[in-house]
């Protein structure tokens, strides 16, 4: 038999070290291997250089793998099943977490309740409404102490109010007994992984939204904030952000500006958009859009129009190395028609 190249193995393959480890990214998919180098204690822990601080830590991972040993089988292996979810979740809209981190606060969950110990997968909504629930309540912190080895795990950013719109999102899919409306909300809390029901109203239009998902790897690990300057008729120029905390009336022909506000990703890196139409409006003029598209303005800005009523939805993707690295999303809502 032949000898295959490395190339041939491994044809769409990243290899980058970022700070503590050598990460090898397939780009095909989000699979990705990571090393790190390190030397064992006698106490079973692990010294490791550390680049960004100069110096060496130290690491306790089997202690930490033991506790999610142990609590992902007194859990009927629902820890397992919530730690991917909450995944999803923070790859879906955005939210800047580690992996020890979810691990950390999926254990802490477990320790609250037992609600949860002995069921199936029947009862995930509840689970992750109650998670979710959960985490909006949690204190602000800068760190939490790991599952199993109590070692500083730092908090990047405030996900309690994401966290509080998932749960919201979980009420409203637990409370609808309209499968295609239920999976619409399930989607917006776990991604396009969800399947969405065909219904006849969706066979009038064409269906053209996209899923960055189809297109990049997506590994949310940075921060970013958009928000969008709105010009109408009447009003002057305003941030659309402070109008809908305002609860300021959105008239359907205005010119909306979306800009980046914070950005954590260091340069070079792409920058993506995705318009989204939702409602009756938008399906019968069969105009939902939702391509992944380019800025179109300088420094990566992105100019629409708004021309009809309807729950508009504006995305944003930072692509670095070929992996989103962070997204944020903007409502739109246009509540009444054109004269």
């Amino acid at each position: 038999m032949a000898k295959r190249s490395a190339d041939s193995v491994r044809p769409s393959t990243l290899v980058r070290s970022p700070q503590c480890v050598v990460r090898m990214q397939f780009t095909s998919n989000k699979f990705k291997f990571e090393v790190q180098p390190a030397f064992g204690n006698s106490d079973g822990s692990f010294d490791y250089p550390d680049t960004k601080a100069e110096g060496w830590k130290v690491t306790k991972p089997r202690e930490e793998i033991a506790a999610t040993k142990d609590c992902n089988g007194r859990t009927s292996t629902n820890m397992r099943h919530l730690a991917r979810m909450t995944r999803a979740w923070k790859d879906t809209n955005g939210v800047v977490m580690g992996g020890l981190l979810i691990d950390t606060l999926v254990y802490r969950f477990f320790s609250a309740t037992s609600e949860y110990d002995d069921k199936g997968s029947l009862w995930f909504d509840f689970m992750v409404r109650d998670f979710f629930e959960f985490l909006m309540n949690e204190p602000n912190k800068d760190y939490y102490l790991a599952l199993g080895s109590n070692q500083r795990v730092n908090v990047k950013k405030r996900f309690q109010p994401k966290a509080k719109k998932a749960y919201n999102r979980c009420l409203e899919a637990i409370a609808n007994g309209d499968k295609a409306s239920v999976n619409k909300k399930w989607r917006e809390v776990f991604g396009s992984a969800v399947p969405l029901e065909v219904t006849e109203s969706a066979r009038s239009f064409k269906d053209t939204d996209e899923f960055i998902e189809s297109r990049y790897p997506v590994d949310i690990s940075e921060s970013l904030a958009i928000d969008c300057k709105v010009t109408q008729n009447g009003w002057r120029t305003a941030s659309l952000r402070e109008m809908l905390k305002n609860k300021t009336l959105l008239l359907p022909s205005k010119e909306l500006d979306f800009t980046i506000t914070e950005c954590s990703v260091s340069y070079p890196y792409d920058v993506k958009w995705k318009v989204l139409n939702r409602g009756d409006e938008a399906e019968r003029r069969n105009n939902i859009r939702g391509e992944i598209i380019s800025p179109n303005r300088a420094g990566n800005a992105r100019h629409e129009r708004t021309s009809f009523r309807g729950e508009h939805v504006v995305e944003c993707y930072i692509i670095k190395e070929g992996i989103v690295v962070a997204r944020n999303v903007i409502d739109v809502p246009i509540s009444t028609n054109a004269a």
